[in-house]
């Protein structure tokens, strides 16, 4: 599996604010040992205190702790990184949230990390290919539009965008790109513009 720990930028966290860092590093640290909950309490004060990574910790630790949908919010007000291990928990995350497409995605930028990691993204994606291989059934373009609309509804607007996203792109594998144009309505909505280059 891919290493449990987090990257050196740890110590630019604690550079830019030293109380936040303390707090960084016994997430860290929980993380490390399997304690996921003390984890993200440490890492939600870290937020708060101003550590710029923060946000992106608490995302990997509510993966660890199951809740896929919330750690994708995390991950999308996170600011921008490049960090193979918190992509391998952003997939995860996308994966456990069904959202196949978004964790393929994401794991096809990992594949050049070492061996032992490579090995399991390879796993993962073999998964992936297995459940996307078969032409889409309009139920489950409809689940993740209905997923869309609700999460829509609850003003969780990243959310929103990952599932009509992942509407878009089976449904534009189908006879006339069902649910594509619906996808890209509620796509819209949150302001993200099309959901898939299917849709155009």
């Amino acid at each position: 599996m891919i290493a449990t720990g987090f990257p050196l930028t740890l110590a630019l966290a604690i550079a830019a604010a030293p109380a936040a860092g303390e707090h960084v590093l016994a997430g860290a640290g929980a993380f490390r040992d399997g304690r996921f909950d003390a984890a993200l309490v440490e890492f939600r004060v870290a937020e708060r205190l101003g550590a710029p990574d923060a946000r992106a910790y608490t995302a990997a630790a509510l993966v660890k702790l199951g809740r896929p949908d919330e750690a994708i919010e995390a991950f999308a007000a996170a600011p921008p990184a490049s960090d193979d291990l918190l992509d391998w928990y952003r997939a995860l995350a996308c994966y456990d949230a069904h959202l196949y497409a978004c964790a393929d995605r994401l794991l096809a930028g990992l594949e050049r990390a070492g061996p032992k990691a490579a090995a399991e993204v390879g796993k993962l994606r073999v998964e992936i290919t297995r459940v996307l291989a078969p032409v889409p059934a309009k139920p489950s373009i409809d689940w993740y539009l209905a997923r869309c609309e609700q999460r829509r509804a609850e003003g969780r607007e990243a959310l929103a965008a990952a599932y009509c996203r992942e509407a878009a792109e089976p449904g534009g594998r189908r006879p006339a790109r069902y649910g594509v144009a619906r996808a890209n309505a509620e796509f819209a909505r949150v302001g993200a513009g099309p959901a898939s280059g299917v849709g155009k």
